[in-house]
């Protein structure tokens, strides 16, 4: 922990020495010992502490640099055994989100604890930086899931997982350069006032949520980067899918050679006319066997999810990474093999889940809503989008989580910016 600015003391009055009087000036005999040195002069007390405690130090006169550095270490142990400092908050201090309210350092660590009892937390920060003389403002993002529902093996049917994206301003006190304030804001909501009916409803509503993604099939990485109101937006790191064409729609390029082109990025889509919520059965077989051992090697891999169909006209399966982390570890597809190998580039996508069943009219409904809530937002969607289905077809509906997916074009959404 960084070192606090502590009020300076002054220095003690020095006392005086009553002056000699004219009889001690008189001449004396020499006296039997002899005469006791004089003292040396006292050295002048330092300014600082001659300022007296008045003098604490002037709004700005923070190293809000050091402070920066001390914050960032100390939100690392925000849900660990560690935790955060308590040192490094005023005794008077006030914590404000949407749903919680605190006036000491003690309420904010109740909180922490309460959160990892009932929940586990996940906190990534994105961004820090000085706002102002004695103000620091993050960008983050916090998930966490139910912990009772695995508790009691509920996980399988229910495992909401609750996710919010915001800012939080810390204010320094310039006396002692500890955090006497600290507001978080959510991304998801409009209404950022404590006690925030939108703020209870918006956190209800993951809590309730009963579509699940399977936990032991992997999945594309990527990290969230903001939860809005009606969608996330997720920065995806390259992965490889197995395509073929949708049924109905034309081969891909390079379909039957084992290497197709890169699209759109992040399983965002990419431009066409074909409607991702359409026929898919003879391109499911397709890709299935390619998985299970149809290839050239005769190399079985693992399932995985979601599976992704695009208005490019193209479904695609995604090779895990625990079978091939390149194009040059994934077996080719058979010869004559409707089927191409495909690295996504990733980036930025723009997600909206929801459950049931994706029949065409109800994923066209999502995909408007996706695209009207990101042009509300000032970001700039990429033509054309996909379909994520992550279940597999035994799956209750009430229990299926689907995704409408759009990409993002470039530089359409910077997270340091917004």
């Amino acid at each position: 922990m960084l070192p606090m600015h502590r009020h300076l003391r002054a220095a003690a009055p020095t006392r005086r020495r009553a002056a000699p009087s004219a009889a001690a000036a008189a001449p004396a005999p020499a006296p039997r010992r002899p005469p006791r040195r004089a003292a040396p002069p006292r050295r002048p007390a330092p300014a600082a502490a001659a300022a007296g405690p008045s003098a604490a130090p002037k709004a700005g006169a923070l190293d809000m640099a050091s402070k920066l550095e001390w914050l960032k270490g100390d939100l690392s142990h925000l849900f660990d055994d560690v935790g955060v400092d308590p040192d490094g908050y005023d005794t008077k201090v006030t914590f404000l989100d949407p749903i919680t309210k605190y006036d000491s350092v003690q309420g904010y660590l109740f909180n922490i604890k309460f959160l990892r009892l009932a929940f586990t937390p996940r906190f990534t920060l994105h961004d820090a930086r000085v706002t102002g003389p004695e103000e620091i403002t993050t960008k983050w993002t916090m998930s966490m899931r139910f912990a009772p529902a695995r508790a009691l093996g509920l996980s399988k049917w229910w495992d909401p997982e609750i996710t919010f994206t915001g800012a939080s301003i810390y204010g320094f006190n310039p006396a002692n350069g500890r955090i006497n304030r600290h507001i978080d804001t959510w991304d998801s909501i409009t209404n950022q006032t404590y006690f925030s009916i939108e703020a209870f409803k918006d956190f209800l509503g993951q809590l309730g949520q009963l579509y699940t993604v399977p936990s032991n099939l992997e999945t594309p990485a990527f990290e969230l980067l903001r939860r809005g109101r009606g969608y996330e937006v997720r920065r995806y790191d390259p992965f490889l899918v197995a395509e073929t064409p949708l049924d109905g729609c034309a081969p891909a390029a390079g379909a039957g050679s084992g290497q197709g082109e890169a699209s759109s990025g992040g399983g965002g889509g990419g431009g066409g006319g074909a409607d991702p919520a359409g026929p898919g059965g003879r391109a499911f077989n397709s890709l299935a066997g390619y998985l299970f051992g149809g290839n050239a090697e005769g190399r079985k891999m693992r399932m995985t999810t979601p599976v992704l169909s695009s208005s490019a006209g193209r479904m695609a399966f995604v090779i895990g990474p625990s079978d091939a982390r390149d194009l040059s570890a994934a077996p080719a597809p058979a010869s004559g093999a409707p089927v191409a190998l495909r690295l996504e580039p990733g980036g930025a996508v723009a997600a909206r889940a929801f459950g049931g069943a994706a029949d065409p009219a109800r994923c066209a409904a999502e995909e408007r809503a996706l695209r009207g809530a990101l042009l509300r937002d000032g970001l700039r969607p990429a033509e054309g989008w996909s379909l994520a289905r992550f279940n597999d077809p035994s799956t209750p509906g009430p229990l299926r989580r689907n995704e409408v997916l759009i990409a993002l074009e470039p530089g359409s959404f910077d997270l340091v910016d917004e």
